[in-house]
C-alpha cells in the first residue's frame, strides 16, 4: 500500500502509511537553515490526544 497524503501546508506535512500502521507529521522551520521535526504516531489513542489538544488550542485563538 502507498503512503496516503492527508495535508500539505507551507510548514507541515501529514501523511498516513497503512502498511506500517502510522501517521507521519513533519514540521519545518523557516529561515536561512530550515530544520525539520518528524513525529510518527502509531496508536489511535495518541493521535486522538493530539487532535483534542489542537482543538483546545484553537479555542484559545477564537475566544
Amino acid at each position: 500500500m502507498a503512503i496516503v497524503p492527508i495535508y500539505a501546508g507551507e510548514q507541515m506535512l501529514i501523511s498516513a502509511d497503512p502498511a506500517k500502521g502510522h501517521v507521519h507529521i513533519e514540521m519545518s522551520s523557516t529561515g536561512y537553515r530550515e530544520r525539520y521535526v518528524s513525529l510518527y504516531v502509531e496508536r489511535a489513542e495518541e493521535l486522538q490526544e493530539i487532535i483534542d489538544a489542537l482543538v483546545r488550542a484553537k479555542q484559545h485563538l477564537t475566544d
